[in-house]
């Protein structure tokens, strides 16, 4: 039934953005961590026990960036700061949050029929985009394979216009379990883009 995909508001006027985009042990950090939890904004609201043995596991298998561990506890306690400053700055960034859960590949399929129904010009090409985006975060830092997708501000827009034009229930049947699955995740999709294009941030997205 496909991937699970994350998706995660970040807004690129915070310190986190810009930090991000120039410390590599920072960016690596949140990239590994992404997939935990209830999104990285809440990652250190799981279990203490949990969240220590994850980041045992990343700082053993990035040892190489994060070096002495007196370094990579820096880097954590950096992070942590920076996620609640984050939202404190912008409320609600930890929610606007969404995830397809081996829905993907449905959803896509059914997203691009509408488009190209409605006349929609490179519908296929376009869903790729809104689905996985169109840049990768900090690209001087990480290599595509280990980075993260980003939708840009200017696709976000771009998404939620073309959301506003669809109706969810012309793509999926609610009534129905597999069809209805598929419909809610599609619809906290929907709404991730529109609220993103209201404040102007940018998605981070994952793949698990």
């Amino acid at each position: 039934m496909g991937v699970s995909v994350l998706y995660s508001a970040i807004p690129p006027s915070s310190t986190l953005y810009r930090r991000l985009q120039r410390e590599k042990a920072l960016s690596l950090l949140v990239v590994s961590l992404f997939p935990y939890g209830c999104g990285i904004f809440r990652f250190f609201e799981i279990d203490p026990e949990e969240v220590n043995e994850i980041l045992e596991d990343v700082i053993e298998t990035h040892q190489e960036t994060f070096g002495s561990e007196l370094e990579a506890d820096r880097v954590i306690a950096q992070l942590r700061s920076e996620l609640r400053l984050t939202r404190q700055a912008y409320p609600g960034i930890e929610d606007r949050r969404a995830s397809l859960e081996k829905t993907s590949v449905e959803i896509g399929e059914r997203l691009s029929q509408e488009l190209s129904r409605i006349n929609v010009a490179n519908a296929d090409k376009i869903v790729e985009k809104l689905m996985f985006g169109d840049q990768t975060l900090a690209p001087t830092l990480l290599s595509t394979d280990e980075s993260l997708g980003l939708i840009s501000r200017q696709l976000v827009s771009e998404g939620a216009s073309i959301f506003r034009q669809i109706d969810p229930e012309t793509l999926f049947a609610r009534n129905e379990d597999r069809e209805g699955w598929c419909l809610d995740h599609f619809e906290r999709w929907r709404d991730l883009y529109l609220s993103a294009a209201e404040k102007n941030e940018e998605i981070l997205v994952g793949v698990a």
